[in-house]
């Protein structure tokens, strides 16, 4: 390729001398010195004879020649003969500086370092001016050598021909025999690992249709799935058995750094010189906001001589109407059995089986997001110098891995109390139990069992909690909620409940959808004036209010997650979603023996109580529910407290009255 750089920049020193007339002895010399100097020929040849072309073109027929770099460069990014002059006379003086200094001779300008368009147009194409505009041609932006980042233009207030052109630093060091990645993407490609494909855990027909999908080696395949599903790592597990490097794109991280359509050239570039498929991971990318120059980008990849696999959360409609023959293959999480063998390959031998399968059940985890809440779960058995891991560490490890964004329409409840707190009838007591049953062996059941062939909708845990003010629904949620293991979250009706069209049910999908991926228990208090009666139509605000309840009625079907609906009324509440509920339990106002229960359980064992205390008499006389006792239990403990002295019966008589008289009743 210097041969060619020397032949071509030859000739063009020849045309210039002769277009020029020179007939200045002294200026004649002084050229000839310096085209000596530079390794050139005499730029001054007489009658207008000009190296013969045959020359040139015997050098660049051996451009391309099979087992060369350019040649390999020519394959992957389909470049013609005359692209791959145009590279021979850019590299050319990145590899010998005698024509560097050749080039700024001939641009008559020695402070100039790079060419310019028509500096390279004009000595591949000589005289012939059609030759000269088809070499521009191949600058264009839709040409392989910069659709694919091989040559960058210079800009400014230039005419458009007199900007210099360079050949990329990358492409640069690969011709030197250079591995360095890239600066642009320096951080944001990284290659794919050599995991054998046993150890993926994954159902086996989908490995295998992931396998012959990859056969294709121009294939294009669009694999869609929550993030940490192990979408790129069967990939680069699959072709690592199939001794084919792989690169795996951080496209996220492209979009955050900017200059994408760059970055994403430079990313594929990288790929084709390593002579590796590519794993372009959307991880976090919007499927309807995409930014235009992604979209773009990746529309120019079409005719790239290596597989490009697409890993999304869902699929992008820009993606499937840009990438011609792309196929599109879902990749599910991880189901129940799956999650219980990802939890015991990261925790082996350090947890109880028991333990790993309640909290395999309990959270719907990718693999990714197992090793990584193993990690804080084995990290926090170490600060305890523990030799096993428990239940408790799993459930805070699990926690911590949710990232609640429901802070604005719902306020957290610490979740507490056990069930020996609870002063409850034996029937409601199994009502409960039943719920926290279903929801631990949910995914045994739909999975094992194959119910989920018999509930294609409808799998969420929801419970209806109804009963009189005080009966301790709240309670019992938060209860629950600790049971199930998952952070209690009650609603705020003021914040969800907007007044323009729409916006009500906008708020709604976005607490549905954020508890269902970060494992939240929705609390709906008071859910009869959100899950109210639908009515008959008089009005428009008639109509646009059913629509709400007809979107919750639809979205608590398709719910997964856990929700519980606390009520005082519970024939206030639409006969549509008492249907669609899983479980209803009804609170009743405790009998005497429940009240002096309840009366005995509010005092915490440090509070000082008379021996004497007579709680049969207190039970009988004040007919409250556990709301309400608590209150005068604590009305009662202040007013020994004033004393500095222990609780009496007369101190739970008098705050029983006071109770009583705010309640609207006599005694």
């Amino acid at each position: 390729m210097i041969e060619l750089a020397r032949a071509c920049l030859g000739r063009f020193l020849a045309i210039q001398s002769t277009r020029r007339r020179i007939t200045d002895a002294s200026a004649v010399a002084v050229s000839a010195r310096e085209a000596e100097l530079a390794g050139m020929p005499s730029p001054v040849y007489e009658d207008d004879e000009f190296p013969q072309n045959e020359r040139i073109e015997d050098l660049s027929s051996e451009l391309g020649r099979d087992g060369t770099r350019l040649a390999r460069l020519a394959r992957t990014f389909s470049l013609s003969e005359l692209d791959l002059m145009i590279v021979a006379l850019l590299l050319a003086p990145e590899l010998d500086p005698e024509l560097e200094r050749g080039y700024a001779f001939a641009l008559d300008d020695f402070t100039k370092k790079r060419p310019d368009l028509r500096f390279i147009a004009q000595m591949l194409g000589g005289v012939d001016n059609d030759r000269i505009d088809e070499v521009l041609t191949r600058f264009d932006e839709s040409a392989p050598l910069r659709r694919f980042g091989l040559i960058s233009i210079g800009t400014g207030d230039v005419p458009s021909q007199l900007r210099t052109i360079r050949l990329a630093d990358r492409i640069v060091a690969f011709f030197r025999g250079h591995d360095t990645v890239d600066e642009l993407v320096r951080g944001l490609v990284r290659p794919g690992r050599a995991i054998p494909v046993d150890q993926i855990v994954m159902d086996a027909e989908l490995v295998a249709r992931i396998d012959r999908v990859l056969e294709d080696p121009t294939g294009r395949v669009l694999l869609v799935g929550q993030e940490g599903t192990g979408r790129s790592l069967v990939t680069e597990a699959l072709f690592a058995r199939a001794k084919r490097p792989v690169l795996h794109v951080d496209v996220a991280g492209i979009v955050a750094e900017g200059q994408i359509g760059e970055r994403l050239a430079a990313a594929l570039r990288e790929a084709a010189l390593r002579d590796a498929a590519v794993i372009l991971d959307g991880s976090g990318i919007s499927t309807t906001e995409t930014p235009r120059p992604l979209v773009q980008a990746i529309s120019n990849i079409g005719d790239l001589p290596f597989p490009i696999i697409f890993a999304f959360d869902a699929h992008p409609g820009w993606l499937v109407r840009g990438v011609a023959d792309l196929v599109e293959i879902e990749v599910p999480p991880p189901t129940f059995r799956e999650r219980l063998e990802l939890w015991r390959r990261v925790l082996p031998n350090r947890a109880d089986d028991a333990d790993i399968e309640t909290v395999a059940s309990r959270y719907r985890f990718t693999g990714a997001t197992i090793a990584h809440a193993a990690r804080r779960a084995t990290s926090a058995a170490l600060l305890r110098s523990a030799d096993k891991v428990t239940l408790d560490d799993l459930g805070d490890a699990a926690r911590l891995m949710f990232s609640h964004r429901l802070g604005t329409m719902a306020q957290r409840i610490p979740t507490g109390f056990s069930w020996n707190d609870l002063v409850l009838p034996d029937d409601t007591l199994d009502g409960l139990r039943e719920i926290v049953m279903f929801a631990r062996y949910k995914p045994f059941l739909l999975e094992d069992w194959g119910f989920s062939s018999k509930l294609p909708y409808g799998r969420g845990v929801s419970a209806i909690l109804s009963g009189p003010p005080g009966t301790g629904k709240t309670m019992v949620a938060q209860l629950l909620a600790k049971e199930i293991g998952y952070d209690l979250y009650r609603i705020d009706l003021s914040q969800v409940v907007n007044k323009y069209i729409g916006e009500t049910e906008k708020n709604l999908a976005r607490i549905f959808d954020e508890a269902e991926h970060s494992h939240a228990v929705l609390f709906f208090d008071e859910a009869d004036s959100l899950f109210a009666k639908r009515t008959n139509v008089s009005s428009a605000n008639d109509r646009y209010a059913n629509l709400e309840v007809n979107y919750l009625l639809q979205r608590m079907e398709t719910f997964d997650g856990v929700t519980l609906l606390a009520t005082n009324l519970e024939q206030g509440l639409d006969e549509a979603f008492k249907r669609r509920v899983r479980f209803t339990v009804q609170f009743e106002l405790p009998g005497q023996a429940e009240r002096r229960a309840l009366w005995r359980s509010m005092f915490p064992p440090k509070v000082p109580l008379a021996s004497d205390i007579d709680w049969d008499l207190v039970a009988r006389k004040f007919e409250m529910a556990g709301g309400y006792i608590k209150k005068a239990a604590l009305r009662a403990a202040l007013i020994a407290a004033e004393s500095q002295r222990p609780i009496t019966t007369e101190d739970l008589l008098v705050a029983g009255r006071h109770e009583y008289r705010e309640m609207g009743r006599i005694i």
